[in-house]
């Protein structure tokens, strides 16, 4: 599994700006993030403008958009 995948698979909060994956930080996440430690090298933590929830944004992590990206063709 990837990390994107187990975050959905937790059914964590998460969203995405194109291909960076943004989830809500909490136990359970810092756990799977902890996983993938190429990732939370470069995971950065934000806090959400709307909630005041801290979240987590990893970049390139949103394999959606990178499905959709090869399947085009780009």
């Amino acid at each position: 599994m990837s990390l994107y995948q187990e975050i959905v698979a937790a059914k964590i909060e998460h969203d995405n700006h194109e291909s960076d994956l943004y989830f809500i930080d909490n136990d359970e996440s810092r756990k799977i993030l902890a996983k993938y430690p190429q990732k939370q090298e470069n995971a950065k933590r934000f806090k959400h403008a709307t909630t005041g929830a801290m979240w987590w944004d990893v970049p390139f992590a949103f394999e959606p958009f990178w499905e959709a990206k090869q399947k085009r063709g780009t």
